[in-house]
């Protein structure tokens, strides 16, 4: 939890505003952004809600959303909805489009290795570079 507070503060005047908290299932992920959204008062995001509007264009409605959202950080744990509606656009693009925006905590259920992020969806592995366009935060 220190870890993640102190990344969050390290955030604030960076460009790239993505952190993702990265674990394996079982590992602590929910519960360390649980306890930072009950510390802060910054509700964790249901994007089941968001979506019902218009699933049809997630970045559009994504971007409407962020027009009234009032917080600095935006919490997202389970990322179900936005997996059902972003079967053609990689997931970690819609993340980086609204940490243009604010600063975006996401969970990743995967691993850290040899200088990549494995990120596990639904059995399918996508690889991306540490490449300082986002943070993370292991948990283990």
């Amino acid at each position: 939890m220190d870890t993640l507070v102190e990344t969050i503060d390290q955030t604030y005047n960076d460009d790239h505003k993505l952190i993702l908290i990265v674990g394996k299932p079982g590992s602590g992920k929910s519960k360390i952004i649980k306890e930072y959204s009950h510390n802060t008062g910054i509700p964790i995001v249901d994007f089941t809600k968001v979506l019902a509007n218009d699933p049809e264009d997630l970045k559009k409605t994504m971007k409407e959303f962020l027009k009234n959202y009032r917080f600095d950080v935006l919490l997202i744990d389970n990322k179900k909805a936005l997996y059902d509606v972003s079967k053609d656009t990689d997931l970690m693009d819609i993340l980086q489009e609204l940490a243009k925006r604010v600063i975006v905590v996401a969970t990743i259920s995967g691993y850290v290795e040899e200088g990549n992020l494995t990120h596990i969806v639904n059995g399918d592995e996508h690889s991306y570079p540490l490449d300082g366009s986002f943070k993370y935060v292991l948990c283990s």
